[in-house]
């Protein structure tokens, strides 16, 4: 079998020149496309009033019937035996789940188109991983995609600070004027962004070129202190260090505490503060703005709608921006009713999909790939790879108390991560099958 763990091989003999390029082009091209959209650099001063939207961008719909179409095309004919074997369990009771709501949404064709293009999404995200041959060309392509993203990122900053830096005149968030976001919709965007790309920039350098990881490193550093995103600042050490930690520990549990039990903590000091008064005061005396820059009130009008369609919610992305919701807004009222998302991934999967939702998501997103990630530890050659999906995969984990990331279509960031659960499951295969 041909996957990421042949990464110490030479380039299989019966890969031809063109099967090489077709490989190269549609990483390359699935991975930008996840990244820039098909509407880089919004202008933020533009944007219209929300006011209630079922519609669909016919845009971002066709390139991903088009992307999917392409990559399936290749897989059918190149790999029909390997793709099934990311079709695990807890995927498709989650995607059932997901449908269920869906059906029982109060806007069912919304929910399902959506629930289409985020299963196109995993799709997608899924073959990321099978298109490289070995550790070191999987290398070359995410420094060639990481180098495409940040030379986008500062031609904005330099020749359109317009659309690259937030400005006085955004209708949204004036209060962020001055910070970066290159060609991202908001600088927290960017800012998880280039997280991301420094996890990349560190896998270069220890699997291909030295030199040009450290560049990656340094540039997505520097574009992230200006982004002033606090969210991914503050995360990054932390998924440093664990990523150093867990692959030396040798008990699983301590490795399951640590990998579930900081999420868990952070969510308890975000969404907790909410619920409890005890912490929410423990909040208040350990920070200067215990309301999450106004995180805290959407937060509360996520739990108050989690309490009224507990099971399965109010449909997969069938709930923000929709026409009752935002009609029903009143200045005196909370602004959660005109708010994009809950700004936690975790209570976002609640309010839309239920609590079964957000228990089968957390199979998939948290147990399948600890127990794959466990069996896996041990495999010396590829530890780089191991170390990679597993910063990418913890990233998100922790980021999702913050910002909606999981099962967020037109997001980079949920992308990567899908091919890093999915990354961490070929290794296990590789091992268990070889």
């Amino acid at each position: 079998m041909t996957t990421l763990s042949t990464l110490d091989h030479p380039v299989p003999q019966e890969l031809t020149g063109g099967e090489r390029l077709v490989r190269n082009f549609l990483f390359l091209a699935s991975f930008l496309l996840a990244w820039f959209t098909v509407s880089p650099f919004p202008d933020l001063g533009s944007q219209p009033a929300a006011t209630g939207s079922t519609g669909g961008d016919l845009a971002s719909q066709a390139s991903a019937v088009l992307m999917t179409g392409a990559l399936a095309l290749y897989v059918l004919i190149k790999r029909p035996a390997l793709l099934p074997r990311a079709i695990t369990l807890p995927l498709v009771v989650t995607l059932a789940a997901f449908a269920v709501s869906a059906v029982l949404s109060s806007y069912p064709d919304v929910a399902e188109r959506r629930l289409v293009l985020a299963i196109f999404n995993i799709f997608q995200g899924s073959l990321l991983v099978l298109l490289p041959y070995g550790r070191e060309h999987f290398a070359r392509l995410l420094a060639a995609a990481a180098i495409i993203i940040l030379a986008a990122c500062y031609f904005g900053v330099a020749f359109m600070p317009q659309l690259s830096i937030h400005q006085a005149t955004d209708i949204a968030e004036p209060g962020l004027a001055g910070d970066w976001r290159g060609f991202f919709t908001h600088k927290n965007s960017a800012g998880a962004g280039m997280v991301l790309l420094i996890f990349i920039g560190i896998f270069a350098y220890r699997t291909w070129n030295r030199s040009v990881g450290i560049g990656i490193i340094a540039l997505s550093a520097i574009f992230l202190y200006f982004t002033h995103s606090k969210s991914p600042i503050n995360l990054l050490p932390i998924v440093l260090l664990i990523s150093y930690l867990v692959p030396r520990l040798r008990s699983s549990l301590v490795a399951l505490a640590l990998i579930a039990g900081i999420p868990l903590m952070l969510n308890l000091l975000s969404v907790g503060s909410v619920m409890f008064t005890p912490i929410h005061d423990l909040v208040a005396r350990l920070m200067s703005d215990p309301s999450y820059t106004g995180r805290d009130v959407i937060w509360q009008f996520a739990l108050d709608h989690v309490r009224q369609r507990p099971l399965f919610g109010f449909g997969y992305e069938a709930f923000w921006g929709m026409p009752d919701l935002v009609a029903n807004w009143h200045y005196l009222e909370s602004w959660g009713y005109r708010a994009s998302d809950a700004h936690n991934g975790y209570l976002n999967l609640a309010v839309t999909t239920g609590l079964v939702g957000l228990g089968l998501s957390l199979w998939w997103m948290i147990a399948q790939p600890f127990a794959d990630y466990w069996r896996g530890r041990f495999q010396a050659a590829d530890r780089p790879l191991a170390t990679l999906f597993l910063q990418i995969w913890f990233f998100a984990l922790c980021l999702g108390c913050y910002e909606s990331v999981f099962f967020a279509g037109g997001s980079g960031q949920w992308f990567l991560t899908i091919s890093a659960i999915v990354g961490l499951r070929f290794r296990t295969l590789t091992k268990s099958t070889a």
